[in-house]
């Protein structure tokens, strides 16, 4: 800071600059942050005011931050990573559940009946009204990221290639399904005509994420012809009739019921993919956290 002494004023300005950071940009922040951009775009130049020096550029080309701007992201990271390691450890020794706790959730997975986030919700804030949770509902590959970079405390995901300092906790399953929509040429097709020769010629939708962890492209000779980060946008494809793909089955449901997707050779084609409860290990875990992990662990195992 300009006066070298670091205030109260700039601890929030800094963590107000890691969440824009993290959002990537202004407006995405304002959920986050709960606050109008104005006051958003106030506290980041008062923090530029207090450094010295312009940390990002905002405007009609998007957010982008500058050289020195990356450092004091960095920098701002490891010390608000100590200043509330420091609030954790003196609660750990009042043994009080109290703080925030932050769970990165894959998208969609409200509608799986098997998912029983909601009873652990509902249990652990029984425990404690001074604990607070916050979900962040995001595609796995981004909640997996935002897991090794700490910026949440435990996800829900589809397991993901074993990676250094990190648990995984099978919670439950999901079953994927290969589908086609009613205008493909493979819906009205006998099921022993669909030959594991004729599905590899299909043209297809892949997910926007890369899993080595299951077969989701293996089946098929060309890249595919379409890509979605979010099971929503599969569907679209599918139903447009031009392309083939894989959803979970309790997604796909609302469809086949409906007669407008159509399973494609369950018997060849369909797998179940791990539902992991994951977090870091390399650090100790506040009574916060532990009790959210615990609540999301015990309220899928009492359901099995």
């Amino acid at each position: 800071m300009t006066d070298s002494i670091l205030a109260d004023v700039d601890i929030k300005l800094l963590r107000v600059f890691r969440t824009i950071v993290e959002c990537r940009g202004f407006s995405p922040a304002q959920a986050e942050l709960n606050l109008s951009r104005s006051t958003i775009s106030t506290h980041m130049a008062n923090l530029e005011t207090r450094v010295g020096f312009k940390l990002c550029s905002r405007g009609r080309a998007g957010f982008a931050l500058t050289d020195r701007g990356r450092s004091v992201y960095e920098a701002a990271c490891s010390m608000l990573a100590a200043i509330e390691g420091y609030h954790a450890q003196i609660e750990h020794l009042k043994e009080r559940i109290v703080g925030e706790v932050t769970v990165g959730v894959v998208d969609n997975l409200i509608t799986n009946s098997d998912c029983h986030l909601r009873d652990a919700i509902r249990d652990a804030l029984a425990v404690s009204q001074d604990l607070r949770i916050t979900l962040r509902i995001a595609p796995p590959d981004e909640i997996e990221e935002q897991l090794v970079r700490g910026q949440i405390q435990m996800a829900i995901t589809p397991q993901f290639q074993n990676r250094k300092f990190i648990s995984q906790r099978p919670v439950f399953s999901e079953r994927q399904l290969l589908l086609c929509g009613r205008e493909n040429p493979l819906f009205l097709l006998d099921e022993d005509k669909m030959t594991s020769k004729l599905v590899a010629e299909q043209q297809y939708v892949r997910r926007g994420f890369v899993s080595v962890m299951t077969p989701y492209s293996s089946h098929f000779n060309s890249p595919a012809l379409a890509v979605s980060h979010q099971m929503e946008g599969l569907a679209y494809f599918i139903l447009s009739g031009r392309c083939v793909g894989f959803l979970p089955e309790f997604f796909a449901d609302y469809w086949i019921e409906r007669n407008e997707m159509r399973v494609i050779r369950p018997d060849r084609f369909c797998f179940d993919v791990p539902i992991c409860l994951s977090r870091r290990d390399d650090k100790q875990h506040t009574h916060a956290e532990a009790c959210v992990y615990d609540a999301i662990l015990c309220a899928h195992q009492s359901a099995e």
